[in-house]
């Protein structure tokens, strides 16, 4: 019995990271859009989507399982996040950059496009996510190392061109 209920506690967990995860991508896209100044449809004419599908991604919320069970929607699954060329056409059509489009990728589950031209995950970066990731190191302390890092890209970046 106890494995049971630790069992439907990691599906609750995984659910409310999967609906956590879809509710930050939906209220991007919404973000962008009214910053953008353009209507849902609109953003669906120019995705090559269909409206309702933009409507669905942008009014994702997190829902509890009384309030499906109360709606008789228990079994329901809400649709997948976007696959990649869904996202890319939704960043394009808003006029997203490449750090946008990249930011839409990742909150979608996908990899970004910068990461995937630097060939991939490498200990440089896996120490960076781990420092970042680490309960014990203190807010201040991570916005300082996003501050440092910041700097030595701008650093770079200007001494490449």
């Amino acid at each position: 019995m106890a494995e049971r209920r630790s069992a439907v506690g990691a599906a609750t967990g995984d659910d409310l990271e999967s609906e956590a995860i879809a509710l930050a991508f939906g209220a991007t896209v919404h973000a962008l859009r009214v910053q953008v100044g353009i209507s849902l449809n609109e953003l669906a004419r120019r995705a090559g989507v269909d409206p309702a599908y933009i409507h669905r991604i942008e009014s994702r919320g997190p829902t509890s399982r009384a309030s499906r069970l109360a709606s008789g929607a228990l079994g329901a699954q809400r649709p997948p996040l976007p696959r990649r060329p869904v996202v890319t056409a939704i960043a394009a059509a808003l006029g997203s950059d490449a750090r946008q489009t990249d930011q839409l990728l990742a909150l979608a589950g996908h990899t970004p496009t910068a990461l995937l031209e630097l060939g991939g995950w490498d200990a440089t970066l896996a120490s960076a996510a781990e420092l970042l990731a680490d309960p014990a190191v203190s807010g201040p302390a991570k916005a300082e190392f996003r501050e440092v890092v910041r700097i030595l890209a701008r650093r770079w970046a200007r001494g490449a061109t």
